[in-house]
């Protein structure tokens, strides 16, 4: 199934997170940058998701008019190399948010459809947008030898690494 609709702007996520180390303020501006610049990930992800999702259009509107998707969160996971994401869910109170919340089925259908959009979008971001896991000095990781400093090594050190 698939869901036919323009695609809204992206959330804003480029303020800080309670829990925000020092470099994720800069990734985050990149983040956002790469959601609404030229290069639109958000769209791109949007799309994959509208594209794969059983949610309804009334589901939709309702997600729209609860101003869920200004809610969703991407930010850049140092440990895990990846962008992550945070969804906001309709909580145990969703009885008269609004008209159209007539069950719980339907907010646990929204709240599974928006978490899926998260993913999808962080996915989208970690796969074709993001490279900060190759900022790292790779020194560190292939050893003095990387990049041609074998030359700068003693010729007994040298034989040894061949």
């Amino acid at each position: 199934m698939s869901l036919d609709v323009s695609t809204p702007d992206p959330p804003i996520i480029d303020g800080e997170r309670e829990d925000q180390y020092e470099p994720d303020g800069e990734k985050r501006g990149d983040l956002q940058a790469y959601l609404d610049g030229e290069e639109n990930a958000w769209e791109e992800g949007f799309g994959e998701w509208a594209a794969e999702t059983s949610l309804s259009a009334d589901s939709y509107r309702v997600l729209l008019d609860l101003d869920l998707l200004t809610e969703l969160d991407f930010f850049w996971d140092e440990e895990a190399t990846e962008v992550r994401y945070e969804s906001p869910e309709i909580g145990e109170n969703w009885e008269g948010q609004h008209p159209l919340l007539d069950s719980w089925s339907r907010v646990s259908e929204i709240n599974e459809e928006l978490d899926e959009l998260g993913e999808t979008v962080a996915g989208v971001l970690s796969d074709y947008y993001v490279a900060w896991e190759e900022e790292r000095d790779m020194t560190e990781t292939f050893g003095e030898q990387y990049n041609a400093r074998d030359d700068d090594l003693r010729e007994n050190e040298r034989n040894r690494n061949e």
